[in-house]
């Protein structure tokens, strides 16, 4: 713990980023590969050809803006009209289980694909030189705009590798054996992390009931500082995890019926003071609601029953944790989405690039009522 202190607050000096400009979206920039050769995503490793399966390799964008945090790289059949976008990004949360399920849900309830019938249940794949089935996929027979829809995803370590594939001429069967053929062709690296067998997410036995909407906790500053090094204290754990060869512990969820909009899916967590999280897209960004566990350290033992630890509203996106305001009881999921779009973060804190762990303090936050 000393030393996390020591580092936060050297990093809390030399710090002057501005918490707004964080949390704004990034415009796409162009990547330019090489014709007819492999493209290489550097960070994972993972060489995407210049055809696969006769599929031609089309436009490569960074969705991130420059680190390639999230890389989108295209393939289309020009006889068949069948298009393919591979996804490759650094995901809050490290579970193929949950970015799959997100995604087959996007599919599942998006109204313009007509009437929506999976092929079968989601099926586990090996990718080359890997013993255990640790991805995902899933295809749809649609009614609209094509004829059949589908993804597969694998997540690998921090990352996660996703394939999005739409057909006009493909029947639901026809789409999932082209989308295995597809990601057994993508050029692996040759070391891949260790990587545990993927099992799909179930629906919560015991579903939360949430009440009404939860009051702000009043201002612990020495609560919030300990809030805003999670993000550090987290990342520092999942180096350690990947210097033992281990995989990363993806978070045990269960699926709630309840869908924010009607779309984005609410993933409950196990324990009796587990919160939630709801993912902002498919693109590895959660809203995490949570017991903030480390400002329960400050409260004195005698008197945790009548002062629980507070919760914390988190958003991680995939470079930088923002933390929110912390709330006495827990927030309802529409309450958590009205925090992130109208409260300003409190903190910003950096979990990934060569520069280490920086965090970033609110002018505001340390102000007393």
């Amino acid at each position: 713990m000393h030393r996390h202190m020591w580092r936060f607050a050297i990093a809390l000096a030399a710090s002057a980023a501005s918490l707004s400009a964080s949390a704004q979206p990034a415009a796409p920039t162009a990547i330019t590969a090489k014709a007819g050769k492999p493209w290489l995503h550097k960070a994972t490793g993972i060489a995407l050809p210049a055809t696969i399966d006769g599929f031609a390799r089309g436009e490569i964008l960074d969705l991130s803006n420059g680190p390639q945090l999230d890389v989108s790289i295209a393939y289309d059949d020009p006889i068949g009209r069948t298009h393919v976008n591979i996804y490759i990004y650094h995901a809050a949360a490290p579970s193929t289980a949950l970015w799959f399920d997100v995604a087959a849900t996007m599919i599942a309830t998006n109204d313009k694909l007509g009437t929506i019938t999976p092929h079968s249940a989601p099926i586990p794949f090996a990718i080359p030189g890997a013993s255990a089935p640790a991805g995902l996929r899933q295809s749809f027979a649609i009614t609209k705009v094509s004829r059949s829809s589908g993804v597969a995803l694998i997540g690998l370590g921090e990352w996660v590798v996703k394939l999005r594939m739409t057909s006009p001429v493909y029947d639901s069967a026809q789409l999932d054996a082209a989308m295995d053929r597809m990601m057994q062709q993508v050029g692996w690296p040759k070391k891949l992390p260790p990587l545990a067998t993927a099992t799909p997410l179930a629906p919560c036995t015991q579903p939360r009931s949430f009440g009404p909407p939860a009051e702000k906790a009043k201002q612990d500053d020495a609560a919030m500082l300990l809030g805003a090094m999670m993000g550090s204290l987290v990342t520092d754990n999942s180096r350690k995890t990947r210097k033992k060869g281990e995989a990363p512990s993806a978070p045990a969820l269960c699926v709630l019926s309840d869908r924010i909009g009607g779309r984005l899916p609410i993933y409950q967590g196990e324990g009796e003071n587990a919160g939630y999280v709801i993912p902002l897209g498919d693109s590895g960004i959660l809203l995490d609601v949570s017991q903030d566990s480390l400002a329960g350290l400050l409260t004195p033992e005698k008197d945790k029953d009548a002062s629980p630890a507070p919760w914390s509203v988190t958003i991680k996106r995939l470079d930088r944790w923002l933390q929110y305001p912390s709330y006495a009881t827990l927030p309802p999921p529409n309450q958590a989405i009205e925090i992130f779009q109208k409260e300003k973060p409190l903190s910003a804190t950096s979990i990934y690039g060569k520069g280490g762990t920086q965090i970033s303090i609110s002018p505001d936050a340390m102000k007393k009522d």
